[in-house]
């Protein structure tokens, strides 16, 4: 387990070194434009941001899936439960 967590360890060191790379690569203004607004930001922070919350919708997505599968397991189980209740046949 300690291998898999220093592995782990490296890979996303190895991620946010590889970003930091990009983010210095990409320091030009570029226009975002909202609904009812505008503003320039550069490059390197809006690929952060839209990364972050893709991240973000992702996860509350995978939470909300795995939160329905922990639900139909216990309602199956529940059901399963009160099938198998022990009759008395004598």
């Amino acid at each position: 387990m300690k291998v898999k967590g220093l592995l782990l360890l490296l890979f996303v060191l190895l991620m946010l070194v590889v970003a930091g790379f990009i983010g210095s690569q990409n320091s030009h203004l570029v226009p975002i434009n909202y609904i009812l607004a505008e503003t320039e930001m550069r490059m390197s922070v809006l690929l952060a941001v839209t990364f972050f919350l893709g991240v973000i919708f992702s996860v509350l997505l995978v939470i909300g899936y795995i939160l329905r599968l922990k639900w139909r397991i216990s309602s199956l189980e529940r059901k399963n439960k009160k099938l198998s209740l022990p009759t008395n046949i004598t």
